[in-house]
C-alpha cells in the first residue's frame, strides 16, 4: 500500500501515548511507553506496523532533534571544564564491558572472532534513550547529565573504531585505523570553526529579526547540516547535532528556540523514533538455553556499564550515588549496537540467531535502564530528604 506510512505513524503516536500515560500513571519513565508500544505494533506481537525507509528516516530526525535539545541545554563552559573527567568515564565504560562481554559470549559460542563482537556490541552507550529520560526529570544540566552527555560523544567516537575493527575484519591495517582517526578530527575541526562562524551569524540574526522570529528554522537547519557532516566524515550524526544544540543553546533566544522545537519533538518525532526500537524486535522464537544466554548477556551489559563507568566516575571525584547514576545512564543500548550487530551480520561475521540475541538484549536493557535510572535519582532524593530532615 503506497500510503500504508500514514496508517503506521497515526497508529505509533496513538498507541505511544497511550502506552505513555500508563507508564506515568505507574511512575515509570516516558520512554518506556514508546518501546512496548513498538513491540507490541511490530512483528514480535501483533505485526500490525513494520519497519520502512520512511519510518527509519524519521525516526533518524528523531534523534537527531533530541540530541540537538540536549545540546542546548548544555553549558559550553561545564563541557569543556570537565572534558577530560568524561573521556576517563568513556575510556573505563568501554573496557570492562568489553573484557566482560568477551568472556561471558565463551558461554555461548567458542568463536574468537564472535567472541570478540559480542564484547564490541555491548560498549556502545546510546545516550539519545538517558537524554530524553533526562530532560523528563529536568537533570539534563545536572552533573551527572553533562558526565553522561560528555562521555556519550567519546564513547561514540570509540564505537565508530570497533565498527571499523568489524567492517574489516579480514585485512585490518594500521591505514584503515588512521583514515578513521584522520574523519574524526577533521569532523571535529570543520566543527570547531562553524561553530564560531555560526555563533556570530546567529548574534547577527538575533539583533536584526526581532518581528518574524526565524531562528527556529535557521536552527534545525544548521542541526541537519552539522549531523549531516558528520555522517559525511563517518562519524555519528547525533554528534554533529550535538555540538549545533551546544552553539544555538547559548545564544539569548536558545531559551525559546527550545521551546518551539521541543513540542514538535515531543509530539511526533520523539514517539517514532522509540517506537522504531521496538519495531526492530522481530522474533521471540528462540531456544532454551539462547534465552538463558540473552538474559545472562543482558545482566552483563548493564552491570558491566555501571562497573565501569561508575568506576571511571569515582576515579574523577563523583560522589558514590552519582558514579552509580552516570554508571546507569551509560548502560542504555540503542542505534550503535544496532549499527555494528548490522555490519557485522552484512560482512557475515555473525549468523542470524546472533543478531537476534543483540537485537533482543538491546531491547531488554533500553527496557530496564530507563527505569533504573529513574528509581536511582529517587533513591537519591530520598536520601537527601532523610539528612535534612536529621540536620534540622
Amino acid at each position: 500500500m503506497e500510503y500504508k506510512y500514514l496508517l503506521d505513524i497515526g497508529l505509533i503516536i496513538a498507541v505511544v501515548k497511550i502506552f505513555t500515560i500508563l507508564t506515568q500513571k505507574i511512575k515509570m519513565p516516558k520512554v518506556l511507553g514508546g518501546l512496548i508500544a513498538g513491540i507490541v505494533l511490530g512483528p514480535a506481537v501483533l505485526n500490525i506496523v513494520q519497519t520502512s525507509s520512511i519510518l527509519e528516516a524519521l525516526a533518524k530526525f528523531g534523534i537527531i532533534l533530541i540530541m540537538f535539545l540536549a545540546g542546548m541545554e548544555t553549558s559550553v563552559k561545564k563541557f569543556i571544564a570537565n572534558s577530560n573527567k568524561y573521556v576517563i568515564i568513556a575510556i573505563t565504560g568501554v573496557l570492562v564491558p568489553l573484557v566482560l562481554g568477551i568472556l561471558c559470549s565463551f558461554l555461548y559460542v567458542q568463536d574468537i572472532k564472535t567472541n570478540l563482537f559480542f564484547g564490541a556490541v555491548i560498549t556502545a552507550t546510546s545516550v539519545s534513550i538517558t537524554v530524553e529520560t533526562l530532560i523528563e526529570m529536568k537533570k539534563i544540566k545536572s552533573s551527572v547529565g553533562l558526565a553522561i552527555l560528555g562521555a556519550g560523544v567519546v564513547d561514540d567516537i570509540l564505537g565508530i573504531l570497533f565498527l571499523t575493527v568489524i567492517m574489516n575484519s579480514g585485512n585490518l591495517s594500521l591505514a584503515t585505523f588512521g583514515m578513521v582517526f584522520l574523519k574524526v578530527i577533521l569532523f571535529f575541526g570543520i566543527a570547531l570553526l562553524l561553530a564560531v562562524v555560526s555563533f556570530k551569524v546567529f548574534e547577527k540574526i538575533e539583533e536584526k529579526d526581532t518581528k518574524t522570529d526565524q531562528m527556529p528554522t535557521y536552527s534545525i537547519a544548521f542541526a541537519l547540516l552539522l549531523a549531516y557532516l558528520a555522517e559525511m566524515l563517518g562519524v555519528s550524526g547525533i554528534i554533529g547535532a550535538y555540538i549545533a544544540g551546544l552553539v544555538i543553546g547559548n545564544t539569548e533566544k536558545g531559551r525559546k528556540v527550545r521551546g518551539k522545537i521541543d513540542l514538535v519533538v515531543h509530539m511526533i518525532f520523539s514517539p517514532i523514533f522509540f517506537a522504531s526500537v521496538g519495531l526492530k524486535l522481530t522474533t521471540l522464537q528462540l531456544e532454551k538455553n539462547v534465552w538463558l544466554f540473552i538474559f545472562l548477556f543482558t545482566a552483563v551489559a548493564i552491570l558491566s556499564k555501571i562497573i565501569g563507568n561508575g568506576l571511571g566516575a569515582k576515579l574523577c571525584g563523583y560522589p558514590k550515588n552519582k558514579a552509580i547514576q552516570i554508571g546507569i545512564g551509560m548502560a542504555t543500548r540503542g542505534e550503535v549496537a544496532l549499527i555494528i550487530a548490522d555490519a557485522a551480520k552484512g560482512v557475515q561475521l555473525i549468523n542470524e540467531e546472533v543478531f537476534s540475541i543483540v537485537v533482543i538484549t538491546v531491547m531488554l536493557v533500553t527496557l530496564i535502564t530507563p527505569i533504573l535510572f529513574h528509581s536511582s535519582f529517587q533513591k537519591s532524593h530520598n536520601l537527601e530528604e532523610e539528612q535534612l530532615l536529621e540536620k534540622a
